[in-house]
């Protein structure tokens, strides 16, 4: 079978590579294509991945965005090689496309934040859940059949955890041994509130006495590291994982990096920008495996006093097999 996959956000790289080796390993031919957005196509190519790409981010004005999104409609409607089933984390782009083109479609999330997603519930034909997804309401709405909606009993990051080795050579690519980690909040990002602003510098000044490995999302972030000698930022992507794994404790204004730390035993901090987090972030917050905070001091205090606990690699092991299994049953029941 012929199947395309499109990734447009740079999380989504990981969770779709385990699945894109289980697919090639079943024998079916698949085309990549990419949205050229924050290290999305870097990281693809880190991956031994070429992808085709099409579109770029075009910021978080309204019109702007809506006319993005269709012009790169209209182009991957156009340009996308042939294909017999189409898959992708949203699913905004591959359900649109796979229905003009009478094909099959799946979506995968596990975002909570739906209001711009009616397309994707509308048009796709399957779609994959983790099991905390409070999948009911849009089900009801869009009038999805049952036999459309496969859950697996995890999160999305266990998919690629799963599979996690340490990088022992890690290390040498930092300054320094041992360091927390920052990553910026999204405020680019459509979910984010219009006037939201950054706590990346108050961190920057409450962690003064810490080494810090700082992940600007874009080009502008940088200046907030201008002069502090404490610190640093890389040239080139990292490998997210092992970023997380080497880390004392993981600060993220989103979710992934914040779940990932968790799954893996890290002390977790998210200081995402709204009251509202998705599902997936409360039932971890609930667990006691992720804070949440948009204050500094009860960040610090919290960072403090976190002690790392073990993985469950196990348990990630059962929860990509379950999600591999859902994948090869649709294929079988498209073919």
């Amino acid at each position: 079978m012929r199947i395309w996959m499109d990734v447009t956000n740079t999380p989504h790289v990981n969770v779709m590579m385990p699945i894109y080796r289980h697919l090639q390993q079943q024998g079916h031919n698949i085309v990549i294509t990419a949205r050229d957005f924050s290290e999305t196509v870097q990281l693809l190519k880190q991956n031994g991945i070429n992808p085709i790409v099409f579109g770029g981010h075009y910021g978080k004005n309204k019109l702007k965005k809506s006319w993005g999104m269709l012009i790169r409609l209209l182009t991957l409607l156009i340009k996308v090689p042939k294909f017999d089933l189409a898959f992708s984390l949203g699913g905004i782009y591959t359900s649109v496309i796979a229905k003009f083109r009478g094909k099959k479609s799946i979506s995968f999330s596990d975002n909570d934040f739906v209001s711009h997603k009616f397309l994707t519930f509308l048009l796709s034909d399957y779609f994959i859940f983790p099991s905390y997804f409070k999948y009911q309401k849009v089900q009801k709405k869009f009038h999805i059949k049952d036999y459309q909606i496969k859950l697996f009993n995890g999160f999305k990051e266990d998919i690629y955890i799963a599979d996690y080795k340490t990088d022992e050579h890690f290390l040498d690519q930092l300054p320094f041994k041992e360091f927390i980690t920052i990553r910026p909040e999204n405020l680019k990002a459509a979910y984010v509130p219009k006037d939201a602003k950054t706590i990346v510098p108050e961190l920057f000044e409450i962690f003064k006495d810490e080494n810090i490995l700082f992940l600007p999302r874009y080009e502008e972030e940088k200046e907030y590291a201008r002069g502090l000698k404490n610190v640093w930022y890389p040239s080139k992507p990292l490998v997210g994982l092992d970023v997380c794994y080497y880390t004392k404790a993981m600060l993220t204004g989103a979710g992934t990096f914040a779940r990932e730390a968790a799954l893996l035993g890290v002390p977790a901090v998210s200081f995402f920008p709204r009251n509202e987090f998705l599902t997936v972030d409360v039932v971890l917050q609930q667990q006691g495996k992720e804070f949440k905070s948009r204050s500094p001091q009860e960040i610090k205090q919290y960072v403090d006093t976190a002690k790392r606990t073990s993985a469950s690699l196990d348990r990630s092991k059962r929860v990509l097999q379950e999600v591999l299994q859902i994948f090869d049953d649709i294929i079988e029941a498209v073919e």
